[in-house]
């Protein structure tokens, strides 16, 4: 049969790579920490695969030239991810959740402040700023819907921010930091 070469090679392929997936997905994870990436790596190494599966030796074993080229696929993603600067070093992911843990109890303090604070002003400025900040609606089309400038709305916001802000601002300073958590 003409087609039995290609469906036997996906055959072995197949069962190679379910053979030694969770392998390849271990050494990988060394390399990247995250189960997320690992996973993503693990998918581009099984497609890699797949397209130079013709040139494998099967004399030899599968995992070595997997995980090899799964390095090569981890260096790729690693200077793809350093690329986008989405990946911090350790050092500075656990001074960030330093800080975090550390500022806790104050942001949350300011949320409730913010809460209360909203809640104290009219219903229309509510859904003004609901509808610029959480729609991202623009400036213009809120004050071409209301028949207004857009300079009326931009004063508007700019008083709606400022007695926000003062409002947390006398909030935090009656209550403090910590009454959040109690």
């Amino acid at each position: 049969m003409p087609g039995s070469t290609n469906i036997d090679a996906g055959e072995n392929f197949a069962r190679l790579l379910v053979q030694y997936d969770r392998a390849v997905f271990r050494y990988i994870l060394t390399f990247v920490g995250r189960h997320a990436d690992a996973e993503e790596i693990l998918q581009r190494v099984a497609t890699v695969l797949w397209q130079k599966f013709s040139e494998y030796d099967p004399t030899r074993s599968f995992l070595p030239w997997a995980q090899r080229v799964a390095y090569f696929e981890v260096l790729k993603f690693r200077t793809e991810a350093a690329r986008n600067r989405l990946i911090f070093r350790e050092d500075v992911l656990e001074a960030l959740a330093d800080t975090r843990e550390t500022l806790n109890p104050v942001l949350e303090s300011q949320k409730l402040a913010l809460r209360e604070c909203l809640g104290k002003i009219t219903p229309d400025d509510a859904e003004l700023l609901r509808r610029r900040y959480c729609d991202a609606e623009t400036i213009a089309a809120l004050a071409a819907e209301k028949g207004r400038s857009p300079k009326s709305f931009y004063r508007r916001l700019d008083r709606l921010r400022d007695l926000i802000a003062d409002c947390i601002e006398r909030r935090m300073g009656s209550v403090g930091p910590t009454s959040a958590a109690d």
